[in-house]
């Protein structure tokens, strides 16, 4: 349950108490009782942690051993600042430095919408070329004068620019979807229940207007600004800044000006999120969006409050009798949606349905996402800005997801937990709060491309079919009867913005040492080498265009992090090292030595963290393995190695490794659904063989072959049959030096946890022969089988241990056509399909999984 929504809860109470009088006197008491609060639970935390645990400060003083008295001093003062009283209103915020931190701006694709790209947006981007960071915890009023310097928050808040939210009921109620679905609706209930045709006219009327009211928005501009004041006082209460990049505010605000809706499409990790957006809107002058709730969320007083600053709330099940579509509820949702667009008002829901509880990016879900785009296929609006934005936090605010991941049952909001997790959050400390926004694209322009695209695919392969534009009437009464041309473009949409906001997803420190504890020091290191290795890591993603989101030395990133990660999560001990010669001891030092606390549940939240950048190196590691695969029967080999001829051709290479994609394309969006799957696994070849992994031996193609194939290159006159055919020739010889070895083994493990967890999958699939299991047993089966294989040490890593791979795998399953899955009662069965129904047939789907599991050993 998140506390998140209970800060509204706080709104009120603050409100009521201070009212109009409440002064600058106020606001520091109750920061100062704040802080005193916080640093007491800090320090009773770390009482009881272990007794070798060491402390923020100790660690400071070991990790400072490798600096200059000058560092030393520096730190020092430090962390008498930290102690101080005056914390919150003293401590220099941690935001990345303009100074120090590169720029960064994701703009739109250049293949799909080169002209949202080069427009006026990109060029106010482009022109103020001066980075600078805006923190939209601190408020900056306008004018300067005696008002806004005594009364600071109220003053800002009262300058907001004002917007108008007009209601759109009675033009939801008139429209000819939900009269045709009343319609419907009443005759099929008086077949049913053998009512008068009137009668169950009027209870249809009645029910669509009742869902109406529950569903509607009460967005109202006073809300806004009475929030607006609460959260200027509440964010820096747990969160020490909420950053975002000046130049992005201004692509927003001249895409807001352009007087089309603005579509804010975020990734979802936390219900911060949308309150954070509608923040950062209302305070930087852009209209507020309307933001598609799960119905959940509509709790007593915190559904108000939440209905006051946008929220509209929708079903998490649509059609609450399987097999049975409630049209009266799609075709009121689907109005309600066009209908605010077409009164002017911005949308915000999140593309992939709910919040993500790996830490990576889940494929979209194209319901609401179809009714935008079927608003401009029917003209209700000339066009759209869609605006991906992703955010980032060092620590999660709404807890973890553990207990889910463990096959547990979501936990449902009530008031109750509410107000106990706001109390719990006002009381942590979550560090930095870091937004990106992606660079808005036009709606009109994706869909011509993808139009374009595929009709061109079409005079290729007439076989093909064109995409066309259908009316709204092929969504009537929701966004799952649509025809397969608009599924295929919303779909492709869908994907674009997730992968978009995958890549400009700011990297928190907590990220990075999570990343390196899990993939590169599983047993443990040293101070120095996780120092060593975050400086390393941080080059490659700067020099890969990555955001990175913190700055200064390393050691400072390694300290903070490890404090915001906890003990829970991390071990930090300070070990005795004696130094001999010749048997004689010489001196001991003290040696800080840093593991990840590698047993469950607490690999898990760790991995969460970690999980940020396996985006980053999926492909690079899809590569790996699929060399894996191709050497198993050579890479063990004693005499294959010391021959040094461990060889794989192209051909085989790119089979595997597009065999992995498949496998795993419920875990990861590879690419942009304008490139091909092919070119982005020659291109992380490329990146393999650039890092001295493989190498093209001398012998893999003739010397006029290769020259022939690059001046046929230059030419840009060799067909694709030759080059197809050239490529195929090409052999990569695998290198085991021990630079290039320490690299292969790093990249080869990142997708070994999601392997194994598919591999046993696989392997359970034969408890369904000969019989049917519902989803839930089944999975609880499967989580039996990893748990086991943990501890007997068969598997090695416990993040396998995961409820959402399970599901993914079952998913890819069905797709395969080896499960077969049906509803009954509300609740998924699965059996296997008639082919697959037996122990030879289900043993050899667990031997192809089996085959990417294949590791290496470098003893």
């Amino acid at each position: 349950m998140d506390g998140l929504v209970g800060l509204f809860l706080v709104c009120g109470v603050i409100y009521y108490f201070l009212g109009r009088r409440a002064t600058d006197m106020v606001d520091v008491i109750q920061n100062r009782l704040t802080e005193v609060y916080s640093s007491w639970d800090g320090n009773t935390e770390r009482d009881n942690a272990n007794a070798r645990t060491l402390s923020t400060t100790e660690l400071r003083r070991a990790g400072l051993a490798m600096r200059n008295r000058a560092a030393k001093s520096k730190e020092i003062a430090r962390a008498v600042r930290s102690s101080s009283l005056y914390q919150i209103k003293e401590t220099e915020i941690t935001v990345p430095d303009p100074a120090k931190n590169s720029s960064f701006v994701y703009y739109c694709c250049g293949r799909c919408t080169p002209q949202s790209r080069d427009s006026l947006a990109a060029q106010a981007a482009k022109q103020n070329q001066k980075s600078s960071i805006t923190n939209l915890l601190i408020a900056d009023p306008q004018p300067k004068n005696i008002w806004s310097k005594l009364f600071s928050h109220t003053y800002h808040v009262y300058s907001f620019k004002k917007y108008d939210y007009p209601k759109v009921t009675r033009t939801v109620l008139n429209d000819e979807r939900i009269k045709d679905a009343i319609k419907e609706t009443a005759a099929e209930t008086a077949r049913e229940t053998g009512c008068s045709e009137d009668e169950a006219m009027r209870q249809s009327e009645a029910r669509a207007k009742s869902i109406l009211e529950r569903m509607q928005s009460g967005l109202s501009d006073l809300m806004l600004r009475f929030t607006a004041w609460t959260l200027y006082k509440l964010l820096p209460c747990f969160i020490r800044s909420a950053a975002i990049q000046t130049r992005h505010l201004d692509m927003l605000r001249q895409a807001n000006d352009a007087q089309i809706p603005l579509v804010f499409m975020p990734l979802h990790r936390s219900h911060l999120d949308y309150v954070m957006i509608s923040f950062l809107t209302l305070t930087n002058g852009i209209r507020s969006p309307l933001v598609a709730a799960g119905d959940n969320l509509r709790i007593p007083l915190f559904g108000w409050l939440m209905s006051g600053l946008g929220a509209f709330f929708i079903k998490r099940r649509m059609d609450p009798v399987a097999g049975r579509r409630d049209l009266i509820y799609r075709a009121t949702l689907q109005t309600y949606i066009m209908e605010c667009l077409r009164a002017g008002h911005n949308l915000e829901f999140f593309i992939e349905g709910g919040r993500s509880r790996t830490g990576k990016p889940c494929p979209p879900k194209g319901g609401i996402l179809s009714v935008v785009v079927d608003a401009f296929m029917d003209g209700t609006i000339e066009d759209a800005l869609l605006v991906p934005v992703s955010m980032n936090y060092e620590r999660l605010v709404d807890g973890n997801f553990v207990r889910e991941q463990l096959g547990q049952p979501k936990k449902m909001e009530t008031f109750g937990s509410t107000i106990r997790a706001m109390w719990n959050t006002l009381r942590g400390s979550y560090g930095i709060v870091k937004l990106e926004v992606c660079q808005p694209f036009s709606l009109r322009e994706m869909v011509r491309y993808f139009q374009l695209a595929q009709q061109t695919k079409a005079i290729c392969s007439p076989a093909d079919r064109q995409l066309k534009v259908t009316a709204s009437s092929s969504s009537l009464y929701g966004t799952d009867c649509v025809s397969e041309d608009l599924r295929l473009l919303v779909d492709k949409i869908g994907q674009h913005v997730v992968y978009d906001c995958s890549k400009s997803t700011p990297i928190m420190s907590t990220n990075v040492v999570a990343f390196l504890l899990l993939n590169k020091f599983r047993d443990g290191c040293s101070m120095e080498q996780l120092v060593e290795a975050v400086d390393s890591l941080r080059a490659e993603l700067r020099n890969a265009q990555r955001d990175v989101a913190f700055c200064g030395e390393s050691i400072d990133i390694v300290n903070h992090a490890l404090d915001i990660l906890g003990p829970g999560l991390v071990k930090v001990e300070r070990q005795e090292v004696t130094d001999t010669i010749n048997g004689r001891l010489v001196k001991k030092q003290a040696v800080v030595q840093v593991r990840p606390i590698a047993i469950l549940p607490n690999v898990i939240e760790t991995a969460y963290y970690g999980n940020t950048l396996l985006v980053h190196y999926c492909m690079d590691s899809v590569v790996i393995t699929a060399l894996y695969a191709a050497l198993r029967t050579q890479i063990n080999s004693p005499q294959a190695i010391a021959a040094n001829n461990l060889v794989v051709t192209h051909e085989e290479l790119m089979e595997n490794a597009l065999a992995i994609c498949d496998i795993l394309k419920h875990e990861f969006i590879f690419c942009r659904p304008c490139q091909t799957l092919e070119d982005c696994i020659n291109q992380a070849v490329d990146r393999v063989k650039a890092e001295g992994i493989i190498a093209v031996p001398s012998e893999g193609l003739l010397e006029e072959e290769i020259w022939s194939r690059r001046f046929a290159k230059t030419l840009e006159c060799e067909s694709e049959e030759e080059e197809e055919y050239n490529a195929k020739k090409i052999r990569y010889k695998l290198r085991l030096e021990s630079e290039y070895s320490n690299r292969m083994e790093f990249l080869h493990t990142l997708l070994r946890p999601l392997i194994d967890t598919y591999t046993f999958s696989a392997y359970s699939l034969r408890k369904l022969v000969g019989r049917s299991m519902a989803e839930r047993e089944l999975v609880q089966e499967i989580l039996s089988e990893i748990k086991s294989n943990i501890d007997t040490g068969i598997v090695n890593y416990g993040e396998s241990l995961c409820v959402d791979p399970i599901k993914n795998s079952l998913k890819l399953f069905e797709k395969k056509n080896i499960l077969e899955c049906h509803v009954q009662e509300n609740a998924k069965i699965y059996y296997l399909k008639d082919e697959f129904d037996d122990e030879e047939a289900v043993n050899q789907i667990y031997e192809t999984l089996a085959t990417f599991k294949w590791t290496r050993n470098i003893d």
